[in-house]
């Protein structure tokens, strides 16, 4: 009696796996944090450029 409660308990449960909602509140927010993660490394790589370059002026 109790391995055949077992077995309804976990079909059951896996019967309930919900689906992931397509929108949330905070889709806006990820958005824009990820906007902010590639503004930041366009801005380091650039940084870098420009201390590559500086460096090399002063070496001549």
């Amino acid at each position: 009696m109790k391995s055949l409660f077992a077995v309804v308990v976990v079909f059951s449960l896996s019967a309930c796996e919900q689906e992931p909602a397509e929108k949330t509140v905070w889709d806006e927010q990820f958005k824009t944090m990820d906007k902010a993660r590639d503004v930041e490394k366009q801005v380091l790589e650039a940084a870098d450029i420009q201390h590559q370059a500086i460096e090399q002026q002063t070496q001549q």
